[in-house]
């Protein structure tokens, strides 16, 4: 009887491990240099992957952030289903470029219906969104028109 109680609780115990908040996930990761700044990124490259994105996360390391990367450059939306942070957007694109900033997007109250969610996107297309910890695009001084490097080179992504 204690075996398989044992086995029920090391197999659940595992299951949590693998879920996390980010620090043991097995996504692929790259780091983001925009400027002086370098986020290590998680990477976000299929539906699987970005649908939930940061949600139902506690926290986020100051340094660290996701990644989201699309095939092609075009005008995405954002939402903040279940997160429990407020974040900076960093809108990049294809030609590793920022072009647009959304600061300080806090987190949806309690209880939000999905219809009723705020939605938020860029002025212009673009191929990859740095999600971080609010306040890092002003403390880094990241600007419009910064160059962005990934290193090593995120995967493409995939549906």
């Amino acid at each position: 009887m204690a075996r398989p109680l044992i086995a029920l609780l090391l197999a659940c115990a595992l299951a949590l491990a693998a879920c996390g908040d980010g620090g043991g996930s097995s996504q692929e990761r790259v780091d983001v240099r925009i400027g002086d700044l370098t986020i290590h990124a998680e990477v976000a490259n299929t539906s699987a992957e970005r649908v939930p994105g940061l949600g139902g996360r506690d926290s986020l390391h100051r340094d660290a952030g996701m990644l989201f990367v699309h095939n092609d450059e075009r005008q995405r939306t954002f939402w903040m289903r279940g997160m429990r942070f407020p974040l900076d957007f960093v809108w990049i694109s294809a030609g590793r470029r920022v072009v647009d900033l959304t600061e300080n997007v806090p987190p949806p109250a309690p209880g939000t219906a999905d219809a009723d969610l705020p939605t938020y996107h860029p002025d212009v297309p673009v191929q990859y969104v740095l999600e971080v910890n609010a306040g890092v695009v002003a403390e880094a001084g990241i600007a419009v028109g910064d160059a962005v490097a990934f290193e090593p080179e995120p995967p493409p992504a995939g549906e």
